[in-house]
């Protein structure tokens, strides 16, 4: 899975890299929406969570285009009530399955990442070698002091939750991964709609694989696949292509090195 991510959305830097149109009335539209209904339209920012929107870049008429879309793809429509069951990672094993029949091979796009952030067990963590006890302990803290000082504030009583009474060892904790050489991650994703009546009812979903070692080694099972450039455009239209063609696609992806930090250091 990928739990969230952090996705690049500079129009300008989109359009000179990768050659995707901005539309910019779609982007001042959402700002409006925003404004008014942010718990429906939460404001863009660069980590993006389930339900979050960003830009994603499609094919458009002879071009790429941005369209903004939320993180969390729709299954089937023919799935019982689909609204209950959409979903943020799209497994590369599972792509025709019927849950993804209305949007792989049918509705692609790719977004541009800096670095994604996963769960991961303690234990495993420090196994991989990367930071100490020491550390992870005093993230917990601040994640609880952090938590305490929004519940004061409030004017609420503030008591540990049983995950925070727990030992440091017996927990998990969040973690940033990243390409040692900070490049851009091309991160296909396939997208399909509500069905509402709306601007913003396409949603998006991350494929994932298995991961590179060093992702293994600190705990995680799952990586985002991340394409070469010069496949984008086969992966942008899978018009008369098979679900061979795309899975060859997606085997000849980049393989890149991994670092990965506490989020406080992200």
């Amino acid at each position: 899975m990928c739990y969230s991510a952090m996705v690049k959305r500079d129009l300008d830097a989109l359009r000179k890299n990768y050659g995707a149109v901005s539309i910019r009335q779609d982007i001042e539209d959402y700002d409006r929406r925003s404004q008014t209904e942010p718990k429906l339209f939460p404001p863009l920012h660069s980590r993006i969570y389930p339900g979050n929107f960003a830009p994603v870049i499609i094919a458009g008429n002879g071009d790429r285009r941005v369209e903004i879309q939320r993180y969390g793809a729709y299954p089937h429509p023919s799935i019982p009530h689909p609204e209950r069951y959409t979903s943020f990672n799209a497994r590369r094993d599972n792509l025709t399955s019927h849950f993804w029949s209305n949007a792989y091979l049918h509705h692609h796009g790719f977004v541009v990442l800096s670095g994604f952030f996963e769960w991961v067990e303690v234990r495993d963590l420090l196994r991989a070698g990367c930071v100490t006890i020491g550390e992870i302990e005093a993230e917990f803290a601040r994640q609880t002091n952090e938590r305490k000082a929004k519940i004061l504030l409030a004017g609420k009583p503030y008591k540990k939750t049983p995950t925070e009474l727990k030992p440091a060892l017996q927990r998990k904790i969040i973690i940033q991964f990243k390409p040692e050489d900070e490049s851009d991650l091309l991160v296909p994703v396939i997208y399909s709609s509500s069905g509402a009546k709306d601007a913003f009812a396409n949603g998006f979903a991350i494929i994932t694989d298995e991961p590179p070692a060093e992702i293994k080694a600190a705990g995680h099972d799952r990586c985002p696949i991340i394409l070469t450039a010069d496949a984008l455009d086969a992966w942008l239209h899978p018009e008369g292509r098979t679900a061979r063609d795309m899975d060859e696609l997606l085997t000849r992806r980049q393989r890149l090195t991994f670092k990965h930090q506490l989020p406080k250091a992200a």
